[in-house]
C-alpha cells in the first residue's frame, strides 16, 4: 500500500518525468554521436581511398606498372596505422601487385564504390561487407583497387554506443530509484505531520507540532501551522472568556433573585406561590444552562484526560438505566440493557455518568409511548497499531434526527426545529456530551435506528 502511495505521489511523478526527459536527452545525444562518428570515419576513409587511387594513377603514368608495384610494396611496408589494401590486375584478371585476392565478391554501390565481406553502414541501412573499396582503370587494361578495412572503426563506434546506452539505462534506474527514495522520505514526513496534526486535533488547542526532526519547507510549513494554532487559541480563549464572563455575571444575580423569591414565597398565599414557583423554575433552567456552559468551557479549555480511575462500564450503565427506569415505565417505554462481561475504561466517573445520563434522558424524552430504548456494550480488541475501543450504543424508537442535522446538534444552543416547541431544553446537552467524550479521548457518532436515533459512543480500552 505504501509503495502505491509513493508511486502516485507528486514528488515521485515529478522526478520520474525529469528522469524520463534526461534519458531521452541522453538517447538523442547517443544517436547523434553514433551518427557523427560513423559519418566522420567513412568520410575520412573515402577521402584516403580516393587520394590513394589518384597517387597510383600518377605513379603509373610516370613509372608504369613496375613503379606502381614498388609504390604498393613501400606503402604496405610502412602503413601500419589504419592500413589500406591494394590489388592491381592485368587485362586477363591476373594479379600483378597488392595484398587483396584477385576475385573477391564485390558489391557495387553508387558513385563507383564497392564492398565485400563486411557489414557496411550506410544512411539507408547496412550492407554485408568487410571492406570499402574503389577501383580505377589504367592503360593497357590494368585495373587498380584500393580498399579500407573499417572493422576497428565499427567496433569503436559500437563501444561508444554501448557505453552511452548503459549510461542512459543507469541514469534511468538510478534516477527512478533516487526518486522513489526521495518521494518515500517526503511522504513519511508528510504522514508524520498528518499524525501530529491529528494528535493536536484530538488533544486540544494547547498542543503544537514538533519541529525537532523537520527540515526545509516542511519545517516552515509546521512553523506556519503552529502560528495559526496560536492565533486560533487566542481567538478561542477570547470567545470562551466572553462566554464565561457572561455566564458568571448572570449566574450571580440569578442566584440572588432565586433566593429572594424563595424567601418571598413563604410569606405569600397559595395562589401567589404558584406564580413564584414558575419564576423559580425558570431561574433554575437558566442556572442549569449557565452551569452547562461553564462545564463545557472548562472541558474544552483543559487537555485530554491523562489520569482518571478504572471504571467498570457495565456497572455505570446499569446505574444510569436504573435512574431512568421509573420515568420510562411511567410513559410505557421499555428500557433494556444487557451486559454479560466486564469492561473497563479509564475516566472520571461523574463526567461519564452525566454523559450517559444526558443520552438516556434524550432517548426517553423523544421516544413515544409503547416505544423502546436499548443500551448495548460492545468492544473491539487492539490490532497492530490501532488501539482497542469500547462501543456503547444507545438506540431508541423515536423520530430520530435527519442526517443533515446530525452535525449541527453538537453546536451550543442548537436545537432541531421540529423539537423546539414540543420538548423543553436549552440545546446544550449534546454539546456537553461531545466535550466529555473528547476529554476522554473518545468519539461519538449519530445514525439511524430505523426508526429512531442510534448514538454510538467510543471510549478507549483500559
Amino acid at each position: 500500500m505504501k509503495i502505491r502511495k509513493v508511486l502516485t505521489s507528486i514528488t515521485f511523478r515529478y522526478i520520474a518525468r525529469y528522469v524520463m526527459a534526461l534519458s531521452a536527452t541522453v538517447f538523442l545525444l547517443l544517436a547523434f554521436l553514433y551518427g557523427y562518428f560513423s559519418y566522420t570515419y567513412f568520410s575520412e576513409l573515402s577521402a584516403s581511398i580516393v587520394d590513394e587511387l589518384d597517387t597510383i594513377e600518377l605513379v603509373y603514368r610516370g613509372q608504369s606498372i613496375p613503379g606502381v608495384e614498388q609504390y604498393i610494396d613501400d606503402r604496405l611496408a610502412i602503413n601500419e596505422i589504419d592500413p589500406l589494401y591494394y590489388l592491381v590486375s592485368d587485362a586477363q584478371g591476373n594479379k600483378v601487385a597488392g595484398n587483396l585476392p584477385v576475385s573477391p565478391r564485390y558489391r557495387e554501390f553508387s558513385g563507383g564504390w564497392m564492398g565485400f565481406q563486411i557489414d557496411l553502414l550506410e544512411w539507408g541501412g547496412s550492407t554485408e561487407a568487410e571492406f570499402l573499396a574503389r577501383a580505377i582503370t589504367l592503360d593497357e587494361g590494368f585495373r587498380a583497387v584500393v580498399a579500407g578495412n573499417y572493422a576497428d572503426a565499427v567496433e569503436k563506434t559500437e563501444l561508444v554506443f554501448r557505453t552511452l546506452f548503459r549510461a542512459m539505462i543507469a541514469t534511468l534506474i538510478l534516477g527512478l530509484t533516487g526518486g522513489f527514495i526521495s518521494a518515500s522520505a517526503t511522504l513519511d514526513r508528510i504522514e508524520r505531520l498528518k499524525s501530529e496534526l491529528s494528535t493536536v486535533i484530538r488533544g486540544g488547542p494547547g498542543q503544537r507540532l514538533q519541529l525537532g526532526r523537520e527540515l526545509g519547507s516542511v519545517r516552515e510549513l509546521a512553523v506556519m501551522m503552529n502560528d495559526i494554532l496560536d492565533q486560533m487559541e487566542l481567538l478561542m480563549q477570547g470567545v470562551r472568556s466572553v462566554s464565561d464572563n457572561i455566564a458568571h455575571d448572570l449566574r450571580t444575580p440569578l442566584t440572588r433573585m432565586r433566593n429572594h423569591l424563595s424567601q418571598l414565597r413563604s410569606d405569600l398565599e397559595t395562589a401567589s406561590k404558584a406564580d413564584v414557583d414558575s419564576i423559580i423554575e425558570e431561574c433554575d433552567e437558566l442556572l442549569t444552562s449557565f452551569n452547562a456552559l461553564l462545564r463545557i468551557s472548562a472541558l474544552e479549555a483543559g487537555s485530554a484526560l491523562s489520569g482518571g480511575a478504572d471504571i467498570e462500564l457495565g456497572a455505570l450503565l446499569r446505574d444510569v438505566v436504573e435512574l431512568y427506569e421509573p420515568v420510562a415505565e411511567e410513559r410505557g417505554i421499555d428500557i433494556r440493557f444487557e451486559c454479560h462481561q466486564v469492561y473497563y475504561c479509564k475516566g472520571e466517573i461523574d463526567l461519564l455518568f452525566q454523559m450517559f445520563a444526558n443520552l438516556v434522558d434524550n432517548a426517553v424524552k423523544y421516544t413515544p409511548s409503547q416505544g423502546s430504548v436499548e443500551l448495548r456494550l460492545q468492544t473491539r480488541p487492539a490490532q497492530n497499531d490501532v488501539p482497542g475501543m469500547h462501543s456503547i450504543i444507545i438506540a431508541d424508537s423515536g423520530a430520530g434526527i435527519p442526517p443533515a442535522e446530525r452535525k449541527n446538534v453538537f453546536r451550543r444552543f442548537y436545537r432541531v426545529e421540529a423539537s423546539r416547541g414540543e420538548k423543553p431544553g436549552h440545546g446544550l446537552g449534546l454539546s456537553l456530551v461531545q466535550a466529555i467524550v473528547h476529554y476522554h479521548r473518545g468519539g461519538i457518532e449519530l445514525g439511524s435506528n430505523n426508526p429512531g436515533l442510534l448514538v454510538r459512543v467510543k471510549l478507549p480500552q483500559l
